[in-house]
């Protein structure tokens, strides 16, 4: 386990960090509450345990922890394990420790052996804790991926756009949005069946993202329509960069199973305005820039300055 120890008195850090060493765990130190602050935030996703004296001048080791499950809760962090390491006994003592967010209370001087045994207790939580932290992180991938493309879905795409839309706002900047379809997608599943219809729409993916800048998100929003989140670019640009997703497309033909298709997108992309548009705004303003592309006769990009 990776361990942060807090304590003020050198004699005592230096003796528990060689028994943890000794153990075979990694250690990282702080002299008092407000250092142990400053070293959890700079650690806080590596942290397995905290071993928090209690006694120390200024910040003592039940306001340090306070804080810090304060900074965990505002800042959506993970649940790190804090024991408190104390000469007192008192009952009310080991009540306030744990009140003030400590998981578990140690008397001083710590035996080796009790130390041994509870490091082995922390590290079967810090097992279970990293497999519960990894099959969350697969659900949320999951609950944010279109599983046939890989890309984000509608959910996630929307929720891009929102975190784009309030910083906008704040900072008064902008950017594009942009929707495009595939033309006549529904005679490749007729004519080639859904296989073929899914290779499409999987290589329609690759050669757009192969366009995309870093910053840009794309994301399918349903069937075979897609949208593309294009940040600090507005007017001509933002236009160009549609036209270079839509040349990917239309500039090679797609093969599958020796059968060739060539395929076009149309695409509507519209400016935010920071001062009258919303998410659902813009989508709408992207949706009736898409449509007029469809009907000025498809695989072309239909631009409008939001108003």
């Amino acid at each position: 386990m990776k361990i942060l120890i807090v304590d003020d008195t050198n004699t005592d850090r230096l003796l528990l960090k060689m028994y943890l060493l000794k153990l075979g765990h990694q250690v990282v130190e702080a002299v008092d509450g407000e250092q142990a602050i400053i070293q959890y935030i700079k650690d806080a996703n590596e942290l397995d345990l905290i071993l928090m004296d209690v006694q120390m001048p200024e910040l003592g080791g039940f306001e340090a922890v306070n804080k810090i499950r304060s900074i965990q809760e505002s800042r959506n962090l993970e649940w790190v394990p804090i024991i408190f390491l104390s000469a007192s006994a008192e009952a009310d003592d080991i009540e306030e420790g744990i009140r003030a967010g400590g998981d578990d209370y140690l008397i001083k001087p710590i035996h080796q052996k009790v130390l041994s045994a509870k490091m082995l207790a922390m590290q079967r939580i810090a097992d279970m804790r990293h497999r519960l932290i990894l099959a969350n992180n697969v659900l949320e991938a999951q609950a944010s991926t279109d599983h046939l493309t890989g890309i984000l879905n509608r959910r996630a795409l929307e929720t891009v756009l929102d975190r784009e839309v309030a910083r906008s706002k704040r900072f008064a900047s902008s950017f594009s949005f942009a929707l495009f379809d595939l033309d006549h997608f529904k005679r490749v599943n007729d004519e080639h069946g859904h296989d073929a219809g899914d290779y499409v729409l999987a290589e329609v993916v690759k050669r757009v993202s192969e366009g995309l800048r870093s910053d840009d998100a794309l994301g399918r929003v349903g069937g075979e329509e897609f949208g593309v989140l294009i940040v600090n670019c507005v007017g001509k640009t933002a236009k160009e960069a549609c036209e270079r997703y839509r040349q990917l497309i239309s500039e090679k033909p797609f093969y599958y199973n020796d059968i060739e298709m060539n395929i076009t997108i149309s695409v509507g992309c519209v400016t935010f305005n920071v001062k009258e548009d919303s998410r659902e705004s813009i989508y709408k303003k992207a949706d009736v820039c898409l449509y007029e592309a469809k009907r000025l006769g498809r695989n072309q990009v239909v631009y409008k300055e939001s108003s």
